[in-house]
């Protein structure tokens, strides 16, 4: 079971407050990813409309065939989560997310999450267990050294809140870090309006692709675009050209980006 980085939930406490932040009703679809030996599993499955179980283990897999039999709704799939395809019935109707994490691959999850938003804005949230460092990576706020290009990009998305701290006793076997659980409340639409999501997105890589220089000596080395028009456009969006990446809000990226994709045409 090392060779997917697992451990396993074992506090009751920690499960409980995990599915009640989910806020499940009788009519919810539900997702769980890495369900493990199914703590959280049989906790929700009484109280969800379907619950779908996806784990690669084949082992936790067969454990879960014999102890979910008496759970209905839920439906378990051995697969891994990175090529798993959502089902038709949740690529248009709404549907909710639960995970325990695997360390390894927590960033390409969350990523995967925000992709399954973006197909169906119905998938309006999702209750993670990750890392202490991740979580405060994803919750973080400018000016901080946790903030970065993804604390950026998903709360363009979505409203990130730290539910509460898991020591690593809570788990076996006992990893060698504590863990957080996150809520995403994903939102109707970005948190901000920019001309083009692709822009933005390379403009806030490049901007912390050299993290301690200034944006806009980062920019000029990491996004493709003439230093005298990179500086007119920090000018012209109200940001100092002295300034680090990690102080800017996410409306400051906004403004950067719409000034900077007009330039980009106008001297195309």
């Amino acid at each position: 079971m090392k060779r997917w980085g697992q451990v396993f939930l074992q506090d009751k406490k920690v499960a409980l407050d995990i599915v009640t932040a989910a806020s499940l009703t009788k009519n919810d679809r539900v997702i769980e990813i890495g369900p493990g030996r199914g703590v959280l599993t049989k906790l929700m499955a009484t109280q969800v409309e379907q619950l779908i179980a996806i784990e690669i283990d084949p082992r936790l897999v067969h454990e879960l065939q014999l102890s979910l039999k008496p759970y209905p709704k839920v439906v378990i799939v051995h697969q891994d989560i990175m090529s798993y395809q959502l089902p038709a019935e949740l690529m248009t109707g709404p549907f909710k997310v639960t995970a325990n994490v695997p360390y390894y691959i927590t960033s390409p999850i969350i990523f995967q999450l925000l992709d399954w938003h973006l197909a169906n804005p119905q998938f309006c949230q999702a209750i993670i267990m990750v890392q202490k460092e991740v979580a405060q990576r994803l919750a973080a706020v400018p000016a901080g050294k946790e903030y970065g290009v993804i604390s950026i990009m998903l709360q363009f998305y979505a409203d990130v809140q730290i539910i509460r701290l898991v020591p690593s006793s809570c788990f076996t076997p006992v990893p060698a870090v504590d863990s957080a659980v996150v809520k995403i409340d994903f939102l109707p639409q970005p948190r901000e309006k920019v001309p083009s999501v692709d822009t933005f997105k390379k403009i806030v890589k490049a901007s912390f692709a050299q993290r301690r220089k200034t944006i806009l000596n980062s920019l000029k080395h990491n996004y493709g675009l003439a230093a005298e028009l990179l500086e007119q456009g920090l000018q012209e969006a109200g940001i100092e050209t002295g300034r680090r990446a990690e102080t800017l809000s996410i409306a400051e990226f906004a403004r950067l980006t719409e000034v900077i994709y007009e330039k980009q045409k106008n001297n195309s």
